[in-house]
């Protein structure tokens, strides 16, 4: 089942405008010493509020990041056209295999394309998360708040509380995620 965009949208900012106990996080962490500063701030993004998404998956069940609390999420943006996404997603498969049994449940969140182009792109890397469908570009233009602040490839770093942690434009390297997460976990 999947909701048409006025229903996903309608849905996701009731989320996002829904009260919690817990304190808004700094949006934009201190620069530390222990390792590069991937994390930018984005004033479009929500980091003051757990962040909802729903969305159909390829060839899988409906994914709702709600049902992932308790454990961190990486989410990542991506187009199979887009080159430094091909370069990245070895390094994004090699983490989600290996940060798995540490709590780190990964999705892919495909921007605007048809069912084959992904299903061809997760058997050329060996995908085995999930793949999720922004089918019309609902859940981007959302996020970037009207202002297309968002990218692709993006990586949102998402604490075990439904709270954005990190926020990354770009294509990054093996090591650099993996400092990123390491701190989340």
């Amino acid at each position: 089942m999947s909701l048409d965009r006025p229903a996903f949208i309608a849905g996701l900012v009731a989320v996002l405008a829904a009260p919690s106990a817990k304190p808004a996080p700094s949006p934009s962490p201190a620069p530390s010493d222990d390792g590069p500063k991937i994390c930018t701030h984005n004033s479009a993004l929500p980091y003051d509020r757990p962040i909802g998404l729903k969305m159909r998956v390829l060839d899988g069940p409906q994914f709702s990041l709600v049902e992932h609390r308790g454990h961190p999420v990486l989410l990542v943006m991506f187009a199979t056209w887009c080159a430094p996404c091909n370069e990245e997603m070895p390094h994004i498969v090699n983490i989600a295999q290996s940060y798995e049994a540490a709590g780190l449940y990964t999705v892919a969140v495909n921007f605007r394309e048809k069912d084959n182009p992904v299903r061809d792109f997760r058997k050329k890397f060996g995908i085995t998360f999930p793949i999720a469908m922004d089918e019309d570009g609902a859940f981007t233009d959302v996020l970037q708040g009207g202002n297309g602040s968002i990218g692709i490839p993006s990586l949102l770093l998402i604490d075990k509380a439904g709270y954005l942690s990190c926020y990354t434009a770009g294509g990054l390297d093996e090591a650099t995620l993996r400092d990123a997460i390491a701190k989340l976990l």
